[in-house]
């Protein structure tokens, strides 16, 4: 189970995680704790905000939003 804060879209049914590869970044659907244990997760919330306008300013990502983990583990606990 991680701590801190992750990228999510609005609605949060889905969570930014490294690929499987390792070697980029893509959104998965919300639908166990196994994709939530590899989300990007960052206990600094200054971190992914400077991680979340990168994003936003090289228009990597669409909607997304800063959201503590915690809030996105109670849907399955």
């Amino acid at each position: 189970m991680q701590r801190g804060y992750v990228l999510c879209n609005t609605d949060l049914s889905k969570v930014l995680c490294l690929s499987g590869d390792r070697s980029g970044i893509q959104l998965k659907e919300v639908d166990s704790t196994k994709v939530l244990n590899k989300a990007i997760c960052l206990s600094d919330l200054t971190e992914i905000k400077n991680i979340l306008r990168m994003f936003k300013d090289q228009e990597l990502t669409g909607d997304l939003e800063i959201v503590n983990v915690a809030r996105l583990y109670k849907k399955f606990f």
